[in-house]
């Protein structure tokens, strides 16, 4: 099946089979294989919070606005950025270790981390926050099409209360939350979606 293909026929599905397990080794394969996207510098921020103990899915509901796909679906993913990756121990050590695998030279592992300790060094908070939601979109992305890929079907949720659902799951403040992923069987396809003709999202050199 072709990205082409996929993305012709996804659907955002609120409706799952509640009765459908994907087992552990297949979720973690999805997230593996996710973990490859393309991020800032290499520094690998995103985070993948599995919330699989049903009392804990039953809780967040209201926080979600009740969303019936929170408790139906096979698996719901927090999609997490991390602030610490931003630190210069994370970048240097990401950095050694493409060297020891031989993917660069020394004189190439020095500049490329110490580049990425400077750009992040003078950020703001929200301009690191942006580089998180960046990241964390990427990964999500490549997650849905992977999981769609595999014959599931996904929503992506940025409906839910942020502080209550922290709360909830004792998120530390590290971390930012982006948005939540449901994956799972779908009892009924997501409803058609019209979109933009593609002159109409196309500039060139200028965009009025």
């Amino acid at each position: 099946m072709s990205v082409k293909h996929i993305l012709d026929q996804r659907r955002s599905v609120r409706h799952y089979d509640p009765n459908h397990e994907i087992s552990p080794e297949v979720l973690t394969s999805l997230i593996e294989s996710a973990s490859k996207s393309p991020n800032g510098n290499n520094i690998q921020a995103t985070r993948y919070l599995i919330v699989d103990e049903p009392r804990l899915r039953k809780s967040l509901l209201p926080i979600a606005y009740n969303q019936a796909q929170v408790v139906e679906a096979s698996a719901l993913i927090v999609m997490l950025g991390d602030y610490q990756a931003f630190d210069a121990n994370n970048i240097m050590d990401i950095h050694e270790q493409a060297f020891q695998a031989g993917y660069m030279d020394q004189a190439l592992r020095d500049y490329l981390a110490d580049a990425a300790i400077n750009y992040y060094a003078p950020k703001s908070k929200e301009e690191l926050k942006l580089e998180l939601i960046r990241d964390i979109s990427l990964a999500s992305m490549s997650l849905i099409l992977l999981a769609n890929e595999a014959g599931y079907e996904t929503i992506t949720m940025s409906g839910y209360d942020s502080a209550q659902l922290k709360e909830a799951l004792q998120i530390p403040k590290r971390y930012e939350d982006i948005m939540l992923i449901a994956i799972g069987k779908g009892l009924k396809p997501g409803h058609g979606t019209v979109r933009h003709e593609v002159s109409k999202v196309i500039y060139r050199n200028e965009i009025v």
